[in-house]
């Protein structure tokens, strides 16, 4: 035993002393190896945004940057091939006001499900705040009208577009934009 503990010692130490240079190899990851190619369509972008705003209302703050990420990739690729801003736009909002009863149906049932957790869960304990935390903030979503939603969503798509992906998105004026989304 004490033989092949000294070995393995020796071993290690010569992986340590081994200089590898790194910056010449292939960068391997998971998301590299199941990256997806992004399709610039415009049903993409209703359907992402769809996801966006069910997974903002589920208050996945992860999963919703992602998918917002996602969203302003798709919506950047097209506006760089000349979709005008205002048909992007109304594909994000037509997408998450198709979806928008089924995204309210999923968090009804996630804030009953929380709500029963929170019954058989004490809380004085840390988890137990956090799921009521979690609760109140779906609740929130729950109440928060259809247009405010689409606004932040749309917002914060077309801001990562530029910012991130190079977008050229003209003079939209942010300030005033739930005026302009709810005409469109």
């Amino acid at each position: 035993m004490r033989e092949q503990f000294i070995h393995l010692i020796l071993f290690l130490e010569s992986i340590v002393q081994k200089k590898i240079d790194v910056t010449n190899q292939p960068v391997f990851s998971l998301d590299a190896l199941f990256e997806e190619e992004l399709t610039a369509d415009i049903p993409q972008v209703s359907s992402t945004a769809a996801s966006a705003m069910k997974i903002l209302m589920l208050r996945k703050q992860q999963g919703y940057i992602n998918e917002i990420n996602q969203l302003a990739d798709i919506c950047a690729q097209l506006l760089k091939q000349g979709t005008p801003v205002d048909s992007v736009v109304k594909a994000i909002k037509s997408g998450m006001a198709t979806s928008y009863q089924q995204a309210l149906d999923k968090v009804t049932s996630e804030i009953g499900l929380g709500q029963f957790q929170l019954n058989h869960t004490n809380p004085q304990t840390v988890a137990g705040q956090n799921l009521e935390k979690h609760v109140k903030s779906m609740r929130r979503y729950k109440e928060t009208p259809l247009i405010d939603i689409m606004e932040a969503v749309t917002t914060d798509t077309l801001v990562q577009a530029s910012a991130k992906f190079g977008a050229d998105l003209g003079d939209i004026d942010f300030l005033n934009f739930k005026s302009r989304l709810a005409t469109l």
